[in-house]
């Protein structure tokens, strides 16, 4: 009863006028609510918010715990691995440009944003449930946001494809993909969802699928049977044999909806295989093809430079000799200075295996933090560790295909949003004990 009382408790955001609430919980509460959605409608907005977040907590951090009301932080395991894991990629950068006697400031940028994570963690970890709950309608929000902008303010890219005014189709459509599968995931997340905000969060998740399908990123589609799995697996152990059969068969009758549904969604599904033929053919000028070319470059330039790569920007520079050698077309080359379109790839060429281990680093400390966390009671923090490996398991699937981190929007986004949904996971406040928690 204990468990239920304190779900109940927490099944409402609190108000101004909730006793509950001080004005101090405003900006976290509003963060929480707003920021996936944020992200996708100004410019800039995921940067700003993150790097305004940051400031805020590292100030909440160092200032006197009478003012604060956050306790003392404890650094257990969870807080270090945590935050060595988002600083290992500023220290693998800088460590591989100080090899090379260049260190670039601007290629510093991205790196660092996964650090600016850290402070937010670290408070929002010892928030009380009554302030995190309000993250509950954040990603079905997030993911009706990102259609609506579709629908709204299309930015046409030509073959029926469409994104936002200011971030690329690739990057959008697996913003909004991750967005709608992390709002049915939110189903009863906190209490057992009334009937209206069931409708949203289901909304969120046809409207993430619908505005990935508009955009045309078939890229982020590979994580979609693997993220499904995943959540079967998961969500299945205990389940009724009924509910095993019946829950795959309703997500593949989705899917297959969707394919014979929308035709954009089956020509870029074929196209894969037009472009495999092309190439076969050497006609290795299209998307596919421009990819595996520079895939092989990649190998080569790890082959031969494999502890520390070729240090800032090694790749990019590399792409005219490659040309001149025949393994590249004028076309890839070209599109290869732009980037590797793969996030291993990129630290592996430019800063060897001390990058690419300091880049998996923030995919897999988290992850098994999520996985530990899934044993965990069945309550909020469990629910918000499987939302949180589906986080990054998508998302590392995402950077196959495309630098997933050479924007300074999409690295911020998944650094806060790991911070979030970590801190989530593993707050000291369980939802067990939330009941015997003094009123702030």
């Amino acid at each position: 009863m204990l468990v239920s009382q304190s779900q109940k408790d927490m099944s409402t955001p609190a108000t101004n006028s909730s006793p509950s609430f001080r004005s101090r919980s405003l900006f976290p509460a509003f963060f929480l609510l707003t920021y996936p959605a944020f992200t996708l409608l100004v410019n800039g907005g995921a940067s700003a918010i993150s790097i305004a977040a940051a400031v805020i907590s590292l100030a909440l951090l160092l200032s006197p715990k009478s003012w604060t009301g956050l306790t003392p932080i404890q650094w257990d395991g969870v807080d270090m691995r945590f935050c060595l894991a988002m600083a290992s990629v500023l220290a693998a950068v800088l460590i591989g440009e100080m090899w090379h006697g260049v260190v670039i400031p601007s290629t510093l940028d991205s790196p660092s944003r996964f650090l600016v994570a850290a402070p937010l963690f670290l408070v929002l970890r010892q928030g009380l449930p009554r302030t995190l709950v309000w993250s509950d309608l954040s990603f079905a929000i997030g993911a009706l946001t990102s259609l609506g902008i579709l629908l709204i303010a299309p930015q046409g890219l030509g073959n029926g494809r469409i994104s936002s005014p200011f971030l690329n189709a690739i990057h959008y459509g697996d913003i909004a993909l991750i967005l709608g599968a992390l709002s049915i995931l939110s189903l009863n997340w906190w209490r057992k969802d009334s009937l209206p905000v069931r409708v949203i969060k289901i909304a969120g998740l046809i409207a993430g699928l619908a505005a990935s399908v508009l955009t045309g990123s078939r890229g982020g589609w590979i994580a979609v049977p693997v993220v499904a799995a995943l959540i079967l697996y998961v969500r299945g152990r205990g389940k009724s044999r009924r509910w095993k059969v019946l829950l795959p068969l309703a997500i593949v009758a989705m899917l297959a909806g969707i394919f014979v549904f929308s035709s954009g969604a089956r020509e870029r599904v074929g196209d894969i295989s037009s472009d495999l033929m092309l190439y076969k053919h050497g006609q290795r000028d299209t998307s596919l093809g421009v990819r595996l070319q520079l895939y092989e470059a990649a190998v080569q330039i790890v082959k031969n430079h494999p502890l520390l790569g070729l240090g800032a920007h090694g790749f990019r520079d590399s792409m005219q000799s490659f040309a001149d050698a025949g393994m590249l077309t004028p076309m890839a080359a070209q599109l290869g200075r732009g980037e590797t379109h793969n996030q291993f790839f990129a630290y592996l060429t430019n800063y060897g295996i001390v990058g690419g281990l300091a880049l998996l680093s923030i995919y897999v400390v988290p992850g098994v933090i999520f996985w530990n966390r899934l044993s965990a009671p069945a309550g909020p923090a469990n629910r918000a560790a499987l939302m949180g490996l589906t986080f990054v398991v998508a998302f590392w699937i995402f950077g196959l295909t495309v630098e997933t981190f050479d924007l300074k929007m999409t690295v911020s986004f998944y650094a806060t949003m790991v911070a979030i949904l970590t801190a989530l996971a593993t707050n000291e406040y369980k939802a067990s004990s939330a009941a015997r928690v003094p009123p702030q």
